[in-house]
């Protein structure tokens, strides 16, 4: 492993895996190849495969799970699919980079977890956050007490998503809050280590399809302590987290996917992105290059997990967010489980 290229395997042939597979090619081949990519209409499969130079298309996913020269899935399907395409390649032995959310419930994402341990397999929710170099210096600055003791992250996170189907149809597991909300809830468990004490949401706006295309929400960590953040597919916004402490705060750019972190008072530290072959179609999606890198050395460690994003730290994340679901009314009731 460490003297050849991890072999990656696309399943489904959409924005965020050209995205994946793009940021990819700014990494040597020597270290991450593209053997195949799979989807549900084989054609879209081989346009990607041809725009991609990738050697093999398949016309469904049982095929790439049964490809022995791929030795991980990176699975970008819709949400309510992500479980069945998830366990598919575990059950095969494939590695599995999933993204986010890895499922649309709490039971799903045990299920999962639980067998690619059984399976001797690494499995990682897609919080490419986790993998940015600024969180890196983040975690450095918190740690060496820069700004104090952290009493309040404040962030806010928009786009106009609300008329994208996948987000707006809850039969394809729709929620600001899966989508992009739950970037606010890694960040508050990054920051302060633990899960809140309280969740109080408010301000939640719900679509026809009883879908949340906006929310509010305050994490209470105790000890007054507290993230308080505005998520929306309704506008843009800024986009950026202030992480106040007793002795300074710490602004993250982008908080999702930072590539610049200022320390008040100090000037900005950033980590410009490479050119890649391909525009992006989301915010520095070139960073998921890091990810893969990270992918790469915990499966040349034959790691389970990531220690970067543990299961324990994605079970988390996912009851938190179960937990606001369930507070704000919307439920995936005959969505979950369903098959790819």
């Amino acid at each position: 492993m460490q003297s050849q290229s991890l072999n990656w395997g696309i399943a489904a042939a959409g924005r965020i895996t050209q995205d994946f597979v793009t940021a990819l090619g700014t990494i040597p081949n020597s270290r991450h190849a593209v053997l195949a990519v799979a989807d549900v209409e084989g054609s879209r499969a081989q346009e990607f495969a041809q725009r991609n130079q990738i050697p093999r298309h398949y016309d469904g996913f049982e095929a790439l799970s049964l490809d022995k020269e791929v030795d991980v899935v990176y699975v970008g399907t819709l949400n309510p699919f992500h479980y069945a395409v998830v366990r598919l390649m575990l059950i095969r032995g494939k590695h599995v980079l999933c993204e986010t959310p890895l499922c649309l419930g709490l039971e799903q994402a045990q299920e999962l977890y639980k067998l690619a341990e059984q399976r001797g397999v690494f499995l990682m929710e897609g919080m490419w956050s986790r993998c940015f170099p600024s969180y890196e210096r983040l975690r450095e600055l918190l740690l060496g007490d820069a700004i104090g003791e952290v009493k309040l992250v404040k962030l806010q996170h928009g786009f106009r998503l609300a008329n994208v189907e996948r987000l707006a149809s809850r039969a394809l597991g729709g929620s600001i809050t899966l989508d992009i909300g739950i970037y606010a809830l890694q960040l508050g468990q990054f920051v302060f280590g633990s899960a809140p004490v309280k969740i109080i949401p408010s301000g939640t706006q719900l679509n026809a399809e009883r879908v949340d295309v906006q929310t509010e929400f305050i994490l209470d960590y105790g000890d007054n302590r507290r993230l308080i953040a505005l998520i929306t597919g309704l506008e843009n916004l800024e986009n950026d987290a202030i992480i106040v402490g007793t002795k300074g705060e710490i602004k993250l750019s982008n908080y999702w996917c930072p590539t610049q972190l200022t320390l008040a008072n100090h000037a900005p530290e950033s980590w410009p992105l490479p050119r890649a072959k391909f525009d992006f179609h989301y915010t520095n999606s070139c960073g998921l290059r890091y990810e893969a890198e990270e992918v790469r050395r915990c499966i040349e460690k034959r790691l389970l997990e990531s220690p970067k994003y543990t299961h324990a730290d994605s079970l988390e994340v996912i009851a938190i967010a179960d937990q606001i679901r369930s507070q704000i009314g919307v439920n995936y009731d005959n969505v979950l489980g369903r098959d790819a």
